[in-house]
């Protein structure tokens, strides 16, 4: 499944990364449902035996479980665009907060790369002399690979005027 959509605009190429969740909605719901109910007929059994203040620590624990679904969903709503054009890339990255980081390089000697760090961890990143800087860091190891090259081809193609 890929992590990044790529699409032909007038001006530019717009290629969007976002990181992947794989629970939907729905599949939240169904799961904290899940939760809630088996919260509930545990907590039963206890009260009947009557440790009751189990209870207490199911619904922290049913807590537990939702803030940390909440605080994954809202990290999800980062994502970066990059805007392939005929002077350049613009890199625009959106925080999970909705703040912008906007960078702007020339792509006469720009070229995508990955390279690879510690373990098994690839940067996939845009190259402008000396000057690095990762893209993309949320993708998978085979993504960046299959993007590089997408993101190297749509660069030719702008530098020759073909966006």
């Amino acid at each position: 499944m890929t992590h990044y959509h790529a699409s032909p605009h007038a001006l530019s190429d717009i290629i969007t990364l976002w990181p992947h969740r794989s629970l939907s909605q729905r599949g939240f719901l169904i799961v904290m449902t899940a939760i809630a109910t088996l919260c509930f007929i545990v907590g039963t059994g206890f009260f009947l035996l009557g440790a009751w203040p189990v209870i207490g620590f199911l619904g922290l624990e049913f807590v537990a479980v939702y803030l940390a679904f909440h605080y994954n969903y809202r990290a999800a709503r980062a994502h970066e665009q990059l805007l392939i054009h005929e002077k350049g890339v613009d890199i625009i990255r959106v925080s999970p907060k909705g703040s912008q980081e906007h960078v702007t390089l020339p792509s006469l000697w720009l070229t995508a790369e990955v390279i690879k760090g510690r373990g098994r961890r690839r940067s996939l990143g845009l190259r402008y002399h000396r000057d690095f800087i990762e893209i993309g860091s949320f993708l998978p190891p085979i993504e960046k690979a299959d993007l590089q090259k997408l993101i190297n081809e749509r660069l030719a193609a702008a530098r020759l005027g073909q966006t």
